[in-house]
């Protein structure tokens, strides 16, 4: 029903991906090419930080899907929860060795060090991708810190790319944080960067970029606090709504409508435009 009334692929409005893949304002882009640099000079580690919604994952995979066309082995992890035998079980999952249940933590810490060292030996380097970190358990820290001290990481065979929220206390990390060679804040979109955020995202999605007059589009930045997910969310309310009243434009008065329903992104990311930084 709605692709029938606005023309447009209304799943692509359910996440930050469009039919051609990420949406890409510029922090996104130059969060990617950082990330990219880590990969092609085969540096060891890399910390990737940013408010919820932001699209820290989204860079994460195209990050992933770079690393391959390098010619790299990936293997992404989620370490939403998970403990230090759950990411090397998973780790020896995604580098397909076959594990088993009768696989005990040494064995799989085995298999995954030789792995790695044997395609370090035959000249093909490992990008090794974390999501969440986070939410990791303490001793799943503490095993990617292991992993940093590999003689395979130090010699440039392993590589390591890992997200986190930026409100996350980096005394959590212990030494991990300390041992990132290329720190990247993943910034919100200011007023600028949202305005071609919307209509690229309209674009992709069918809808046409007059669907949301300027004023409103204005608006979108205020209201989301510039986190590209909740820019998406209210765009999908909003075309929902508007398509419910039979209105073929939304202006900044229905947005605000659809707005007050929801609790209010930016009391959420005070640092909207906090700019994105690197360190080494």
């Amino acid at each position: 029903m709605h692709e029938r009334y606005w023309g447009r692929n209304d799943f692509a409005l359910q996440g930050l991906l469009g039919q051609g893949g990420l949406i890409e304002a510029p922090p996104h882009e130059e969060a990617l090419a950082r990330l990219s640099y880590l990969v092609e000079h085969r540096r060891r580690f890399g910390l990737m930080l940013g408010a919820a919604g932001t699209g820290k994952s989204l860079v994460l995979s195209t990050a992933a899907r770079e690393a391959k066309r390098l010619g790299r082995e990936v293997a992404a992890i989620d370490l939403f929860g998970i403990d230090s035998h759950d990411l090397l079980w998973q780790l020896a999952v995604a580098l397909r060795l076959g594990p088993t249940d009768r696989w005990s933590h040494a064995t799989l810490w085995r298999a995954v060090c030789d792995h790695w060292h044997a395609l370090h030996s035959a000249h093909l380097p490992s990008v090794l991708l974390f999501d969440h970190l986070e939410r990791a358990e303490v001793d799943c820290l503490g095993m990617i810190e292991r992993l940093l001290h590999l003689d395979v990481a130090n010699d440039g065979g392993l590589t390591i790319l890992a997200a986190a929220r930026e409100r996350f206390d980096e005394c959590s990390f212990g030494e991990l944080a300390e041992q990132s060679e290329l720190r990247i804040e993943l910034p919100c979109l200011n007023r600028r960067e949202t305005e071609s955020f919307v209509r690229e995202l309209l674009g992709k999605t069918g809808s046409g970029q007059e669907s949301i007059d300027h004023d409103a589009t204005q608006m979108l930045c205020d209201l989301s606090g510039g986190v590209p997910r909740e820019i998406v969310r209210l765009c999908r309310l909003a075309l929902t709504a508007a398509e419910y009243d039979d209105v073929h434009r939304i202006d900044s008065v229905m947005l605000l409508d659809v707005a007050g329903e929801l609790p209010r992104a930016s009391d959420r990311q005070p640092s909207r435009n906090k700019p994105l930084i690197a360190t080494w």
